[in-house]
């Protein structure tokens, strides 16, 4: 039954999930939410790729152009905890709707401006709405994936954000070398509102008796204690996604590579080959079999990138940080769903990713500024080292395999 609010009241108090369609993945709201992800990630990525070069153009160093980067993981990082009780205590699909009308908004500033100053403001706004999208989309995917099947109904949204970043970067460069960078603002907000328009005929899938949730407070409002190692995991891989995000594009030019967003379509393409299988494999076997050699791939794609003077050492970094990010970041949101019940979905969603929003921060800023002191040829190697860092992860964990777990929390 759907209510005024678009919410469907399933008939299992307190499971979080619907028992009509256990088994079934590809149901319309997985499909009108991955077709979503995917619009939302094609005009996102055509920003991530070009916005350094953009600072680049209106005058900035390399250190202004990881500080435009950082800001939006930074921004996202703030309203993580608020968006986690939200998504929560209120409904996962108002938030997704804020989310992404705050990605056509942020498009429409950076149309508008034409300062680095101003660029921050449109990353403030750009920076709420991930807050918003990520945490809420990912706890809706939660809500909705029949409990055997969690990694591969992941990986598969996931790959659907793959696609756009097989396009979306390569798109943008082209974009801004042919008709400039303000036709390629508006294209990325049309994007974006043309998701906030997929997303209004999405349903909520919550079960009527679920328990009320508290008031917003420091104790509990926060993180979930539950989603610290594998938020861990997510800081380290999110430090070396934000140094490929910053920074490939003008290392790649500094190295002759022809366009700078081939390098992520290429890193796209082996995310969503790994991202689907890897879910899978995650599902049948244990996440740990995934995420571990995710993380080891990862750093070793990073490490190469100091030797690469010609396409083809481009090629194979780019390959092997998309098999090794497609490997470990599926694993590890089910890893996270698999620890935590219904009722701490978002909570735990939103610490995970503000877990990857300080990372990225992290890698855009900070190694930004080793980059502009030491030079690409010590950053890359310690972005590679930051990624490894991640195997800790596994030390205070000991439930790596997903259990069907008896009560009504799916807690593993």
């Amino acid at each position: 039954m759907t209510d005024d609010n678009g919410t469907v009241h399933g008939p299992a108090p307190g499971s979080g999930e619907i028992p009509d369609a256990r088994d079934r993945l590809l149901a319309r709201d997985f499909v009108l939410t991955a077709l979503a992800n995917f619009t939302n990630s094609f005009g996102m990525q055509m920003l991530v790729a070009t916005m350094p070069v953009y600072v680049i153009s209106l005058g900035g160093s390399q250190t202004d152009a990881g500080m435009v980067s950082g800001a939006l993981a930074l921004t996202a990082l703030l309203f993580r905890p608020l968006m986690g009780w939200l998504t929560d205590a209120w409904r996962r699909r108002p938030l997704i709707l804020v989310g992404t009308s705050c990605y056509g908004f942020a498009s429409v500033i950076y149309f508008l401006t034409g300062s680095i100053p101003l660029l921050l403001v449109g990353r403030f706004v750009h920076g709420f709405g991930l807050s918003c999208y990520t945490t809420a989309s990912n706890a809706y995917i939660a809500d909705i994936a029949p409990r055997a099947r969690r990694g591969e109904a992941v990986g598969l949204f996931a790959a659907a954000q793959a696609v756009g970043l097989i396009i979306g970067p390569a798109v943008g460069f082209l974009l801004i070398d042919t008709i400039g960078f303000h036709r390629l603002f508006y294209f990325s907000g049309g994007l974006a509102f043309a998701a906030f328009f997929i997303s209004l005929f999405t349903r909520e899938r919550r079960a009527p008796g679920d328990p009320a949730h508290a008031r917003w407070s420091l104790r509990t409002g926060l993180v979930s204690v539950r989603a610290l190692p594998v938020a861990w995991m997510a800081l380290c891989m999110g430090m070396g996604f934000g140094a490929v995000s910053a920074f490939i594009a003008i290392f790649a030019r500094t190295r002759g590579f022809p366009n700078p967003g081939f390098y992520f379509m290429i890193q796209a393409l082996a995310l969503i080959v790994c991202r689907i299988a890897a879910g899978r494999l995650s599902d049948r076997y244990n996440r740990a079999v995934t995420i571990v050699p995710g993380l080891v791939l990862g750093a070793a794609a990073l490490a190469l990138l100091p030797l690469a003077h010609g396409t083809a050492l481009f090629v194979l970094s780019a390959s092997l940080f998309g098999f090794g990010f497609g490997s470990a970041q599926p694993a590890t949101m089910a890893l996270l769903i698999d620890r935590v019940g219904p009722e701490e979905r978002g909570l735990a969603v939103s610490t995970y990713y503000a877990g990857f929003d300080a990372g990225v921060a992290i890698g855009s800023f900070l190694l930004g500024v080793v980059s502009q002191r030491f030079g690409f040829g010590v950053m890359w190697p310690l972005a590679a080292f930051c990624i490894l860092l991640g195997l800790a992860g596994f030390l205070p964990g000991g439930h790596t395999k997903q259990k069907d777990c008896p009560g009504t929390h799916n807690q593993c």
